[in-house]
């Protein structure tokens, strides 16, 4: 059974309860949603990957043009595509699979957003090469990641079990520098880091203009 196959029934068996679960921190989340909106326009051509049951996308909608949104679930892209409907929000595309399954074209969109998803992502590096690649000269790449890290040795144990039972998925133990390093390498510039807690990090990058 391959990852992401394996991936995808995890959060399959997860995504009913996923979709009734409240934010954990509404004030901290309208404030990413604050920031993540000032930097898009009318025109605005969205992609975000790992977008769940859609929640954040469909708040996002109304400011661009359109969005196009992944998720490996397809339970999840099916709660995403009927709060959609309930919402009469017509203009985001929700589909199933990995950002690399699509094969978007080169330089194509002026926002990526990856939103609590990076940690849970196998091959980091190979993502963030893929989000500077279907951004346009000077695109934005908004990420909310958390630094589990700089959880406690005892948090980080009882993930480790969860794991070992099958109960949490694939993560990767970050702190934020770990992180900006990854995505500075991959080519971008650091707009914002903003950490509302010691354990997750809401960064906003600019794909540059010349990759180093």
């Amino acid at each position: 059974m391959n990852k992401k196959y394996t991936a995808a029934l995890f959060w399959d068996k997860l995504a009913a309860k996923y979709a009734k679960k409240p934010v954990p921190d509404e004030a901290v989340y309208q404030r990413k949603i604050q920031l993540t909106q000032h930097y898009l326009s009318a025109s605005d051509v969205v992609l975000e990957f790992g977008c769940g049951t859609g929640s954040t996308a469909i708040l996002h909608a109304p400011k661009v043009e359109r969005i196009d949104a992944t998720d490996i679930s397809p339970r999840m892209i099916t709660i995403a595509k009927e709060r959609a409907q309930a919402a009469n929000i017509s203009n985001v595309s929700f589909k199933v699979g990995e950002l690399e399954d699509f094969k978007f074209k080169p330089d194509s969109y002026d926002a990526v957003l990856g939103l609590n998803i990076m940690h849970l992502i196998h091959s980091p590096a190979d993502t963030l090469n893929e989000v500077y690649r279907v951004l346009k000269a000077d695109g934005i790449f908004i990420s909310s990641t958390p630094l589990l890290k700089n959880e406690s040795i005892f948090v980080r144990w009882i993930i480790k079990m969860m794991q070992a039972l099958g109960r949490a998925p694939h993560i990767n133990f970050l702190t934020k520098d770990d992180y900006l390093k990854r995505v500075t390498d991959a080519g971008f510039e650091l707009v914002q880091a903003w950490m509302p807690d010691k354990a997750s990090v809401f960064l906003i990058a600019r794909k540059a203009v010349i990759k180093i």
